[in-house]
């Protein structure tokens, strides 16, 4: 049946060869060039099955050239566009070859959770290319998922169709529907996010809620929510609960299942933000159910029973981690509950902005377990200045996440002070190390094997080699994205661009600031260099390539960071690593690298002795500094209004940075003693207020917090100085 009238040649160069297949806005043809004899996809799009809309051609321009500017392995290229006859316009891509992601589940029923990971870490590399770039897809879904043909990898073989265009599906929604009834065809419906419903504009979170459905159909076999019709569907996504997997008959970790109801959440507020958390998320989850079976399996050969948890958090929506693995939020009536939990002892902590980190042990064997968590208000735990007199607090085995605290999580303690020293960390930033506690002879003997197995799989990956591409000379990556693994060279090494910092006599602190930022005093800084941005994953990698240097970082995946992270600040990474790191950059370059004092920090933050409160002057702008985020992070150098009068960027904001500079309280602070008690000889000094109160008080050049100098936390990074 003819669905296209006259001669089967667009714009006398695109000859149409034969019809793919016809969804609910066009045609899909596959198409060769006339004069360079390539084959191409071409999508036309018939002004009947989108609603006639007059501007049609105007808007498909738009999203055409928007479509085209996203360029990344995991998304089908657009090459041109058209109008054919004046009033039809179409696409030209790249023609892949292959089967859609509807077509592999119709196929494989469900999948396994290590397999769903590769897919969604290859369907997250590309959505995220597109985020980045401001651009929401709206319509993910498994038939806009293509998986080529011969390819080595599931990272290379995903293909993301139809990016920006579903803006101009004004009439797909319904035909969508028919034809899913009609053809078995999953269309929209099924994966639309609440807000869609609700005809909210999406944001990149309406994406993440579409890739959690196709998430949960990996796993469950099909969707969440179904119906006979679009209104039951519309009430499922907006009022409905989704099906625990348990209730389905399928069996998988509690932390899977946690990882997969975050990105669902209803409230996009409370949903996963950004594809990087859900890979992140999901990751932690398979590895450690990989983790946790393959030491059970050695150790006894059977399965040890499995216990129920139920955890009832005060407040509730707050974040529950075991074994400093998260495992998801607890829902609106402050309840989580957590099927499969392995025998043995776990470490639970609950954490929530705003309060003190909760922690107990819990013993699983086999019986049902329950856990009542109330947190304590952050601002209540040490007053003050000006709210009052002392108050008793209680430790639950850290400092608000650090691990300078009691380590006895019922322990409690009097503070008889009227100031608030901030040794407190950000809440879901400063996670700690867990408090000692007694281990039985068994549950160490799976923890040994457990970590055995995981040096054994670090030093077979850390052989991979690295694909990526090459910093420029102002520390940003602005080349194409090329994977080793394809058969592309190795890039350069990623080098960073050193700014001279000219030294000084500068005040240090500030008295109308925090406790722990007074008493300022006036100090020296001699002539230094620093790093313009901090140390990105691509430089660390060509690190660990160079060195096999372990661990890795946490966030990386297959012994590398992720591809769209290649130019974000590296993290998960402690003193010694960087010592490592610092000792191999300066024998590449034959300068002698180090961190930064925190005086050097400081004066480089404050524009020496202009003093500033922040790198860029003495008033806050929220566009000037990546805070407020929750944890999104973006690549070193986004933020040009963020640099100091030398040209240093992002030395607020993004990320904390560690500094050389033991913690300690400012010499005639009230807080000398205490201080010295809580840090101990391991304390470190970090800068850089990424994230912490959320309001410019605590964003300040002066501004500054203690770590563990052994703590790889998920919200601290670093940059470099050289004295010559």
């Amino acid at each position: 049946m003819q669905t296209l009238s006259g001669a089967p040649v667009l714009e006398e160069k695109y000859h149409l060869e034969r019809r793919l297949g016809q969804g609910g806005m066009g045609v899909v043809y596959k198409a060769r060039h006339a004069y360079l004899k390539t084959q191409h996809a071409i999508k036309v799009i018939l002004p009947d099955l989108v609603g006639n809309d007059p501007q049609l051609v105007t808007r498909f321009r738009q999203e055409a050239l928007a479509a085209a500017a996203i360029r990344h392995q995991n998304v089908v290229g657009v090459s041109d566009y058209g109008v054919a006859f004046g009033k039809i316009p179409f696409l030209v891509m790249e023609y892949v070859e292959g089967e859609s992601l509807h077509d592999m589940l119709a196929r494989e029923g469900r999948l396994s959770p290590e397999k769903a990971f590769e897919l969604m870490k290859a369907i997250c590399a590309g959505v995220g290319a597109a985020h980045h770039q401001g651009i929401v897809h709206r319509d993910l879904k498994p038939l806009n998922i293509m998986i080529c043909t011969g390819k080595k990898s599931m990272s290379e073989a995903v293909k993301i169709l139809d990016f920006g265009l579903a803006k101009i599906k004004s009439g797909e929604l319904l035909g969508s529907f028919i034809q899913a009834q009609t053809t078995g065809l999953m269309g929209s419906p099924y994966y639309m996010a609440p807000e869609q419903w609700a005809d909210e504009e999406p944001d990149v979170r309406a994406d993440i809620y579409s890739l959690g459905v196709m998430l949960f159909q990996m796993l469950a076999g099909d969707v969440p929510f179904k119906g006979s019709s679009i209104p039951a569907i519309m009430k499922k996504h907006l009022s409905d609960t989704p099906p625990t997997f348990a209730q389905l008959g399928i069996q998988v970790s509690p932390q899977i299942e946690q990882a997969v109801r975050h990105s669902v959440e209803k409230n996009r507020h409370n949903r996963t933000q950004s594809v990087e958390q859900l890979v992140e998320e999901l990751g932690n989850a398979v590895r450690a159910t990989g983790a946790i079976h393959s030491s059970v399996g050695q150790t006894t050969g059977t399965a040890l029973p499995v216990s129920q948890l139920k955890i009832l958090t005060d407040p509730a929506n707050a974040r529950v981690f075991i074994d400093n693995v998260a495992v998801g939020l607890t829902h609106d009536d402050g309840w989580l509950l957590l099927e499969g939990i392995q025998s043995g002892n776990h470490r639970i902590r609950v954490s929530r902005d705003g309060f003190r980190d909760w922690e107990t042990d819990v013993i699983c064997d086999g019986q049902p377990q329950q856990v009542v968590a109330r947190l304590m208000d952050d601002s209540g735990g040490i007053p003050r200045p000006g709210e009052g007199a002392a108050t008793i607090i209680q430790s639950q085995g850290s400092i608000s996440g650090s691990n300078f605290g009691q380590t006895n999580p019922q322990s409690q303690f009097q503070m008889q002070q009227t100031a608030n020293p901030q040794w407190q960390t950000a809440q879901h930033s400063y996670q700690g190390a867990p408090a000692k506690r007694g281990m039985s002879p068994v549950l160490l003997g799976l923890i040994g094997i457990a970590v055995l197995l995981v040096l054994t799989s670090v030093g077979l990956v850390g052989a991979w080699k690295l694909g990526m591409f090459a910093s420029g000379s102002n520390g940003n990556n602005n080349g194409i994205v090329k994977n080793n693994n394809s058969g592309s060279p190795t890039p350069p090494p990623a080098k960073a661009e050193m700014v001279k910092i000219s030294g000084g006599r500068f005040t240090m602190g500030r008295n109308d600031g925090d406790p722990l930022e007074r008493p300022e005093y006036e100090t020296d800084v001699k002539d230094f260099w620093m790093d313009k941005t901090e140390v990105t994953n691509a430089e660390y990698s060509d690190f660990v390539q160079a060195t096999g240097y372990n661990p890795l970082p946490l966030n990386w995946e297959n012994g590398k960071p992720l591809t769209a992270e290649m130019n974000f600040p590296v993290r998960y990474v402690n003193l010694d690593d960087i010592k490592a790191f610092a000792e191999w950059r300066s024998k590449r370059d034959g300068k002698t690298y180090r961190l930064p004092t925190e005086e050097e920090w400081e004066y480089a933050a404050r524009n020496g002795a202009e003093g500033t409160l922040y790198p860029w002057g003495d008033t806050w702008y929220d566009d000037h500094a990546n805070v407020k985020r929750d944890l999104n992070f973006v690549a070193v150098g986004s933020i040009p209004d963020s640099a100091n009068k030398w040209g240093v960027l992002d030395l607020v904001g993004n990320i904390w940075e560690w500094t050389s500079t033991p913690a300690r309280a400012y010499a005639g602070s009230e807080f000398e003693k205490q201080v010295a008690e809580r840090m101990g000889k391991t304390g470190v000094v970090v800068r850089g207020a990424f994230d912490l109160k959320k309001d410019s008080s605590s964003s300040t050049s002066t501004y500054r917090v203690f770590m563990d100098q052994k703590n790889r936390d998920k919200a601290i990074g670093f940059r470099l100085v050289r004295s010559d």
